[in-house]
């Protein structure tokens, strides 16, 4: 479809249901060039009118900031905001109605997550909430010469139902992008997909970090020119991106590869500008870092414009490294940090020793690197076997599988054997996971 023409049908589809993503989307591109102090002051008056709202029409936050002495009146200084107590997952899966405003705007659409955290949550958010979020991608991919409309290629996951399919297939000609599915990664369905991107250009890639590496090395295996697809740039999101795979990309690609993040329950909370800076859109969201240990912290989130069903101070369970000074592209807008990863990833071995969720990272990067390894997973089964699952790519060997036996066996002090495998199961959306047990993929 012509990017115009999919610009115009997508602002107007979202006007006519009631998402004034054009006019935010104006509001953020005037207000990344305010200095930080008026940046804040917005910010801190959006936080007093959303505790306002929260305590006067939403039963659970009334009842629990009264229990512990506060109120709306309670919040004189931005400090005072730490005092209000944490949202968890449980509570929004437990009292979704109590969580639910008396005084919610009429309409909106439910957010639900994959539950590739292992507990999938599902939150009603209004329109100017659903605005916020769209607006803010679009700002991020301006900042990369990207804009509403362009054609892209998605790599996201693909529901197995003919309904769900046929839903999906209408969603992707609405956005005028190509899917490449997580689910379905076999060679001749990337050198469809390359062929297809030739045909018909795309100006950049969008999705999964895992699942644009999955095509990338395809394109590799088959001695394909992945910058002949002219891509502007590759977006990433919902997964970690690591170093290696950042790098493999824009090798492959020849373009940048530009990181963001966001949950569905709050959108978007971090976009990577063109310096290199994760900035924090605080017009929309508040970030809270709650000391983790070991330099790291533990992110807090508040949706700023959610009147339906407010998320305030609520621990969506990822650890943040974070960022400090200002960002060579001299946008105010604060930085979030480097995302290292899941709080709740801590590994708990079979001999009950607990390392970090990174770990399986950092005893793979060198293999993952060279490409010899195309994707890997541990798997831990009942009794205390583990195994490790790897895709292989050029260079592998029955040598290699040895060699990376002994090496994961003594990183992890006890026994694990490699199992070679063509492809690995996903769930939810598609999303992958570096350790999982057994019975979580169904064995």
């Amino acid at each position: 479809m012509n990017a115009a023409l999919a610009r115009r049908l997508y602002l107007g589809a979202q006007r006519w249901r009631g998402e004034p993503v054009a006019a935010v989307l104006r509001e953020l591109e005037e207000s990344q060039r305010w200095p930080l102090e008026r940046l804040r002051a917005l910010q801190w008056e959006r936080q007093r009118a959303l505790a306002r709202h929260a305590f006067e029409s939403v039963p659970l936050y009334r009842e629990r900031w009264s229990a512990l002495g506060l109120s709306p009146a309670s919040l004189r200084e931005p400090a005072d905001w730490a005092r209000l107590p944490v949202l968890e997952k449980r509570d929004v899966q437990e009292q979704a109605g109590a969580l639910t405003s008396t005084r919610a705007p009429r309409g909106g659409v439910k957010a639900t997550t994959s539950g590739s955290s292992g507990t999938p949550v599902a939150v009603r958010r209004g329109h100017l909430s659903w605005a916020h979020a769209h607006a803010n991608v679009f700002r991020g991919w301006r900042w990369h010469g990207l804009d509403i409309g362009d054609p892209y290629a998605y790599f996201w996951g693909l529901a197995l139902d003919e309904a769900g399919r046929r839903q999906a297939r209408l969603r992707d000609l609405f956005f005028n992008r190509r899917r490449f599915s997580a689910f379905e990664t076999d060679p001749a369905r990337a050198r469809d997909f390359y062929d297809e991107l030739r045909r018909r250009p795309a100006r950049f890639g969008f999705g999964y970090p895992s699942a644009v590496m999955q095509f990338t090395e395809q394109v590799l295996a088959q001695g394909l020119d992945g910058r002949a697809l002219s891509w502007r740039a590759i977006v990433t999101t919902a997964e970690v991106l690591r170093p290696h795979q950042r790098e493999r990309l824009g090798e492959t690609f020849g373009c940048r590869v530009v990181d963001s993040y966001g949950c569905a329950e709050v959108g978007v909370t971090g976009f990577e500008c063109e310096a290199g800076g994760m900035h924090v859109p605080v017009e929309s969201v508040v970030v809270d870092l709650e000391p983790a240990g070991d330099g790291l912290c533990e992110v807090l989130l508040t949706d700023l414009h959610n009147l339906v069903q407010p998320v305030i101070r609520y621990r969506i369970g990822d650890l943040v490294k974070p960022a400090a000074g200002a960002c060579p592209c001299g946008r105010a807008l604060p930085l979030l940090g480097a995302l290292q990863g899941r709080a709740g990833e801590a590994i708990t071995l079979p001999d009950g020793r607990r390392v970090s969720g990174l770990l399986p990272y950092y005893i793979f990067r060198h293999h993952a690197k060279s490409g010899k390894v195309r994707e890997y997973q541990f798997v831990e089964f009942p009794g205390g076997r583990l195994e490790l699952r790897v895709t292989a790519g050029p260079g592998w060997s029955e040598a290699v599988a040895r060699e990376i036996e002994a090496e994961v066996s003594r990183g992890l002090g006890l026994p694990v054997a490699v199992r070679e495998m063509p492809r690995f199961e996903r769930r939810g959306r598609g999303k992958h996971r570096d350790w999982v047990r057994a019975a979580e993929i169904g064995e």
